[in-house]
């Protein structure tokens, strides 16, 4: 539109400019709906299954027992990085923070996209993999070894998904990594 103004002449140009000036005024002081998925924000995590021999590889990034905890906001997309070292066989599922002391955990996990494949049989050492999905609901979670047996033997920790948090965390401080991006 701003070329056609410029081709019709300076008065022309002027009068849009004018109009413009007003529209963009205007634009700051009505309301306007927020664009969905603009506020989406990401972290990444890192998740080593089996880092300690102290505890006979049952552990994720060397804790157990839900001695660390990684805290999300609500609504947050988390990106886990898993990977096990150790050479017995492990996985990784989010579930409801209760499973975290049943013998065989739960199959599907409390958000979807929350588990690696083969949950039961586990991955072997040396293996990757990705998990990506959205902290939809505020609560206390697990992150839970899904081969039968490795989370009473004390392979889980704490996934806190917070209304409050303004940022992701980890406690103990270092005890995994996390980015927020």
């Amino acid at each position: 539109m701003a070329w056609t103004a410029v081709l019709l002449g300076r008065a022309r140009t002027v009068r849009w400019r004018r109009t413009a000036g007003i529209l963009a005024a205007a634009a700051m002081v009505l309301p306007v709906a927020p664009v969905l998925g603009a506020g989406t924000h990401t972290v990444d995590v890192g998740i080593v299954a089996g880092k300690s021999a102290a505890d006979g590889g049952f552990d994720f990034n060397g804790y157990q027992r839900g001695a660390m905890t990684v805290t999300v906001p609500s609504g947050w997309q988390v990106v886990v990085h898993f990977q096990n070292v150790n050479a017995l066989a492990h996985s990784l599922i989010v579930a409801p923070a209760s499973a975290a002391q049943q013998a065989a955990p739960p199959s599907t996990p409390a958000f979807p996209g929350a588990m690696t494949k083969d949950l039961a049989s586990g991955l072997p050492k040396g293996a990757t993999q990705t998990l990506t999905f959205a902290a939809s609901k505020a609560g206390t979670y697990a992150f839970v070894c899904g081969v039968p047996g490795h989370a009473v033997a004390g392979m889980w920790d704490k996934l806190v998904v917070s209304d409050a948090a303004k940022a992701p965390s980890v406690t103990p401080a270092g005890a995994a990594v996390v980015a927020a991006r």
